[in-house]
């Protein structure tokens, strides 16, 4: 009998199946969230939907896991996506049982967050899927010369070499704090150089972590912030350093007034 007269098996996919995962904490979950198909994921963190995770609605029905390795384990993931969350230690136990971890990077400024996407997105078979989420990213605004300064309920302030400088950055604006890293408010300094603008974070957001004796309570800070313009923050976007930091910029340049 000729070869015409057999049947050819055609293969179920020419695709190979994606990795299942398991993410580890809340800044690990947005990656998992934005890039992986919902079949992938076995299991989110315990604070997947808490209010500083910026994809909590998508993390509505979905598994949640402790950070335990026991716990992760016994899901039999391909794959656990972690920014540092669980116990270094565990790395090991994974590797022994076959699971391969996924560690994110750490980027230093707006445009670094890309990098880490694609790096996260080709470990879980979804490449395609960060180019189309970077494709909408948007630009940086162009520089206005304006300054701003970013304040917190607790008295800190961001200077050089912060992500939340590169977000002023890429919303045209300069930073007022001249400082390098974290630094606290100069109360003192700011009364005699009053700032127009300001970029407020975590107001209100949990005031059980505010000391109320924080400068931001303060008389004089509070007369300082209702004479300046002041755009409160996402502050979702900004508890983690990822790709949507570009969106955070993007309604900042967006939301300025007029200098005064």
């Amino acid at each position: 009998m000729g070869l015409a007269g057999f049947a050819v098996a055609e293969p179920a996919s020419l695709t190979p199946a994606r990795p299942t995962i398991v993410s580890l904490d809340y800044c690990a979950d947005q990656f998992v969230l934005a890039l992986a198909d919902r079949e992938q994921i076995l299991a989110l963190s315990k604070d997947s939907e808490r209010a500083f995770s910026h994809l909590r609605e998508k993390a509505a029905g979905i598994p949640k896991v402790r950070a335990a390795a026991e716990d992760v384990v016994a899901l039999a993931p391909d794959v656990v996506v972690r920014s540092w969350g669980g116990d270094v230690r565990a790395l090991s136990l994974y590797q022994r049982f076959g699971i391969e971890t996924v560690q994110i990077g750490y980027a230093e400024d707006v445009d670094g967050t890309a990098g880490l996407l694609r790096d996260v997105a080709a470990a879980i078979g979804q490449s395609s899927r960060a180019e189309d989420i970077l494709a909408v990213t948007p630009a940086p605004a162009r520089p206005t010369g304006r300054k701003a300064l970013y304040v917190t309920p607790g008295g800190v302030s961001a200077g050089k070499d912060t992500m939340i400088a590169s977000i002023m950055t890429h919303a045209g604006l300069e930073n007022a704090n001249t400082g390098t890293g974290w630094t606290n408010l100069p109360l003192e300094s700011l009364v005699l150089e009053p700032p127009a603008l300001m970029l407020a974070a975590f107001f209100g957001f949990d005031d059980d972590a505010t000391d109320s004796w924080s400068v931001s309570r303060h008389p004089v800070m509070q007369r300082l912030m209702a004479q300046a313009q002041v755009i409160d923050m996402d502050e979702s976007r900004v508890s983690c350093g990822a790709w949507f930091v570009a969106d955070e910029a993007a309604d900042i340049a967006g939301a300025l007034e007029p200098a005064r």
